[in-house]
């Protein structure tokens, strides 16, 4: 718990999406007096009914039990006092269609905290920016101020699903302009987590932010390299990858699937902007970046193949399982969903096609406010669907009887797993047939439905 001595309690977190509110609320929880500013309704309405707008494993309870003790509290604008605060800025770094960063939220939010904090405030700087934002952007912002004070980037590193286990574990980033600054980032952290790594300036720990989720992309995109390739072939990716690595340290590779989210959708491109005007180019992260887009449309055109092949009707049913961008650990994100790519995708092949939604965090109504159909039940979702589609990876998709949903087929239907979680073409029975990501070659054209 906070040391009843520490002077830094006293937090505003300007932009209560999702970093932004597990922190705070976290933070509440340590003893901190914690302000969350933000504008949007739904955040702030859910947040009036003491919970969550997304969902994350125990925030709710911590809202809940922070709120009713005054350790949490909220509003649209930055309060006034006269005390010194530490304001933690999480506020989002999206791209445009042409992949360059929009900075309008950084900015913004950068002159509001300007207006309203006080000599000897200290602002950190907690989202994912390109290089330089919080020195070339964000500083003299807050320098026309007039006012003194601390600054620092000390990046999220969290894993959706799981952040309330590991803000108390994960070794935390400083990157500071000044010894002063550095140190009391550093003090400020010592209260959170076990581990604080200092490194030389603002721009390392912006950089150390980028790189770490281009790796993770990097590291994804060589096993979709893998399934792409083995598309072609009658090779099984997920052999190739499983039985590659056994006992075999020096090969570490991931199962292949769609990649996504809200970070890595979009950091690969904010790190090659950042050095665009340098001789120096972001090449493997834009080649994994690309490798790993081509997931879906590989994917869809596969899918529509098999279905021109074996169905003659003009409009189709297709069921999308899995909307939000991960299923482990569980999260109802739609934010760089993969889902969203293959659909429009078969959209294109299929325009006039019926395509349903289900999810087993990601209520109805929610899928029906992006404009999908969904249903309830999921049986009546896959009924008389001429494709069923498993996109994410949640543990309920792998629990399903693909089987009894098979025999209960009344024409041709594919089913289509994006992990890989039965046999290479496996046939079922009645008018299923079965193909995964990296394993779309068909061994024996005699085991094709015919019409």
């Amino acid at each position: 718990m906070l040391d009843s001595e520490f002077k830094d309690k006293d937090v505003v977190i300007m932009g209560l999406g999702y970093v932004g509110l597990t922190f705070g609320a976290y933070l509440a929880e340590l003893g901190f007096k914690v302000h969350g500013v933000e504008i949007r309704d739904l955040v702030l309405s859910a947040l009036e009914s003491r919970k969550s707008f997304f969902w994350e494993p125990g925030l709710d309870e911590l809202l809940v039990r922070n709120i009713e003790n005054g350790n949490f509290s909220f509003s649209r604008a930055i309060p006034k006092v006269e005390s010194n605060r530490v304001f933690i800025i999480t506020v989002g770094t999206p791209i445009d269609k042409q992949k360059k960063a929009i900075l309008d939220s950084i900015i913004n939010v950068s002159d509001q905290v300007s207006h309203a904090m006080t000599d000897g405030d200290m602002v950190i700087l907690r989202s994912t920016v390109k290089l330089n934002t919080t020195t070339s952007i964000v500083t003299p912002i807050l320098k026309k101020s007039g006012k003194d004070f601390d600054l620092a980037f000390c990046p999220e590193r969290t894993l959706e699903g799981a952040a309330l286990k590991e803000l108390g574990s994960l070794p935390q980033i400083v990157g500071a302009g000044s010894q002063q600054s550095r140190v009391r980032a550093t003090n400020f952290f010592q209260q959170i987590t076990s581990s604080v790594v200092n490194v030389s300036n603002i721009e390392t720990a912006e950089m150390i932010k980028l790189v770490d989720n281009m790796q993770r992309d990097v590291f994804f995109a060589v096993s979709n390299e893998v399934a792409h390739l083995c598309n072609t072939q009658q090779i099984k990716a997920s052999e190739v990858i499983s039985a590659g690595k056994l006992g075999y340290k020096r090969t570490n590779l991931a199962n292949p699937g769609p990649v996504g989210g809200p970070c890595l959708e979009k950091d690969s491109y904010l790190l090659a902007e950042s050095i665009g005007e340098t001789p120096a180019t972001a090449r493997i992260a834009l080649a994994a970046r690309f490798t790993n887009e081509s997931v879906m449309s590989e994917a869809a055109g596969f899918i529509s193949d098999w279905i021109k092949r074996h169905s003659n009707e003009t409009k189709i049913k297709i069921s999308i399982l899995g909307m939000a961008f991960k299923g482990i650990p569980e999260t109802n994100d739609m934010r760089g969903t993969p889902a969203i790519a293959l659909i429009d995708s078969l959209i294109s092949y299929f325009p006039d096609s019926e395509i349903y939604c289900w999810d087993p965090v990601i209520t109805v109504n929610e899928l029906k406010s992006f404009g999908y159909k969904s249903t309830f039940d999921l049986q009546e979702c896959i009924d008389s669907s001429s494709a069923i589609i498993l996109v994410n990876n949640h543990p309920e998709l792998s629990a399903l009887d693909l089987n009894s949903i098979s025999a209960s087929a009344k024409k041709p239907m594919l089913i289509y797993d994006f992990w890989g979680r039965s046999d290479h073409n496996f046939v079922f029975e009645g008018f299923g047939r079965y193909f995964s990501w990296g394993n779309h070659f068909i061994s024996d054209r005699s085991k094709e439905i015919t019409n």
